[in-house]
């Protein structure tokens, strides 16, 4: 699949979350398998305030994620033109507006999803941003606001006239967050009413339903999110077929290259809970994972924080375990 000149290598790929995608975690979900990644959501107004965290921590991308697109948030063309404008002179491959998170403090301010709303408002703000963006243009969108006003294939057709490159429709409204199923139908729905490449979004586990998704609804694409969190091996075809033993020395692999990323790239009280946080999701529902979080979560230095996880991993290793079949969660 193309987005504008931007060539999508591979079916699935790692979806935007705030505090998780950051470029240490890009790395490995690539490494893992996924396609063009997308960072998580940069404010607008933090950059047009310079602000020194979102300008260079949050949209801050390694020269080996190129190519890349940098996803940007905000709800008024005063702070998204010169926003957009800014990720693409640090070298943004593809600019694309968050017009999908569900969560309150970002919807109240007419940020994401809330832009699903008023359309006529927001096709202005579209227009505005892409005559400055010279890169491909990308929005990731919902159902609509809630199901009452299902209006994804509107904002899509809307988009498509503006010059919009590519969309990414996650199925559920904004009154939905994460809860429920997600309606693959509507993905279906915004294939058959534009011309331009769709992804699918939601309710993805596995490459198995990212081939499912893509049969079923005809997009040509598939971003996963949740359940990639603590698993970028998900973006890998030939991790399901693995060995037990396997498995585990394909993680161990894994987790090893993620840690010295996450040391070398984050402030290191930052990078502390980066670092727990991820060894905490890389536990998975494994065996005494509570008591192990528990002491994870009190340790005050990367060495502490490893040493306490290599203990509790080197106790589920199938070699040594006794319950060898909760290795591969």
């Amino acid at each position: 699949m193309f987005i504008g000149n931007v060539e999508v290598k591979g079916l699935a790929r790692l979806a935007p979350m705030a505090g998780i995608s950051n470029a240490a975690y890009r790395i490995i979900a690539r490494e893992c398998g996924s396609a063009l990644t997308t960072s998580e959501e940069i404010d607008a107004t933090g950059l047009t305030r310079k602000n020194s965290k979102t300008r260079y921590d949050i949209a801050k991308y390694l020269p080996e994620e190129k190519p890349i697109a940098l996803q940007i948030l905000g709800s008024n063309a005063e702070t998204l033109v010169p926003g957009a404008q800014w990720l693409q002179d640090r070298g943004a491959d593809i600019i694309d507006l968050n017009m999908g998170c569900p969560v309150p403090k970002i919807t109240k301010t007419g940020r994401g999803s809330a832009m699903m709303r008023d359309v006529k408002k927001t096709s202005e703000i579209l227009k505005a941003m892409r005559k400055v963006i010279t890169v491909p243009f990308t929005i990731k969108i919902r159902s609509g606001w809630d199901q009452e006003h299902l209006n994804a294939v509107e904002v899509s057709k809307m988009a498509e006239d503006i010059g919009v490159d590519a969309i990414t429709v996650h199925p559920r409204t904004r009154a939905q967050r994460f809860t429920g199923l997600s309606t693959w139908d509507m993905i279906a729905q915004v294939v058959d009413a534009v011309s331009i490449p769709i992804t699918g979004n939601g309710d993805v586990k596995s490459m198995s339903d990212a081939r499912k998704m893509q049969m079923a609804t005809g997009c040509q694409s598939v971003m996963i999110g949740r359940a990639a969190i603590g698993k970028p091996w998900i973006f890998d075809e030939t991790f399901e077929d693995l060995s037990p033993e396997d498995k585990y020395d394909y993680q161990t692999r894994v987790i090893d290259r993620h840690m010295p990323l996450i040391m070398e790239h984050f402030p290191e009280k930052v990078g502390l809970i980066q670092m727990q946080r991820h060894l905490s999701w890389y536990a998975g529902g494994r065996d005494r994972v509570r008591s192990f979080r528990v002491e994870l979560f009190a340790t005050r230095t990367y060495d502490e924080a490893r040493s306490v996880f290599d203990r509790y991993w080197e106790s589920v290793n199938p070699a040594v375990s006794k319950q060898p079949h909760l290795v591969a969660v």
